[in-house]
């Protein structure tokens, strides 16, 4: 019979110590030493890029662009800066062989950068260009790429030598 009351407070004992265990890094319950290390090893993932980042990272790989500017919400050509379904982040630049004479920060003047939320946001924002322009050819043609996980279009002109839109083709696969 005393076995049961022994058998009682053995139970109740190992339930309380369970409860109090230390399960902090300098307990005996830490991560081993592999899990530690493979852990540190995953760099977090990079922040978002922007079109500021992405006008300057262009720029410095010398692809002839000047009057690169970053627009914002008064002077944004398309009015989707900041809205629902619109960009994060605009910019513009002029390439060579683009039209000067073009409305300040239009496409035509040779390059825009477009940050979507999303990939999708930005493979929708592309492909309705792109459809627009095949259904109304009389306004151009333009150059598609894309960077930072697929939410950077980097839109050229096609008024813009293919030589060079090949080359910023490579600055943007450099992202």
């Amino acid at each position: 019979m005393r076995l049961r009351p022994t058998l009682v407070t053995l139970t109740a004992v190992t339930l309380a110590l369970a409860g109090c265990a230390d399960n902090s890094a300098n307990g005996s319950q830490a991560a081993s030493p592999a899990a530690t290390t493979s852990a540190a090893e995953k760099a977090p993932p990079a922040p978002p890029m922007d079109a500021k980042a992405v006008l300057t990272k262009l720029t410095v790989a010398n692809l002839g662009t000047t009057h690169g500017t970053v627009q914002d919400e008064d002077n944004d050509p398309n009015n989707l800066l900041g809205r629902p379904n619109g960009y994060t982040s605009r910019a513009s630049a002029d390439l060579p062989g683009g039209d000067t004479e073009a409305d300040k920060y239009d496409i035509d003047r040779g390059l825009v950068i477009e940050v979507w939320p999303t990939a999708d946001d930005a493979d929708r924002r592309s492909k309705f260009v792109q459809d627009t322009l095949k259904s109304m050819q009389m306004l151009g043609t333009e150059y598609h790429y894309r960077a930072d996980q697929g939410r950077v279009l980097v839109r050229v002109s096609g008024k813009v030598k293919p030589s060079l839109a090949k080359k910023v083709e490579a600055a943007v696969a450099g992202l």
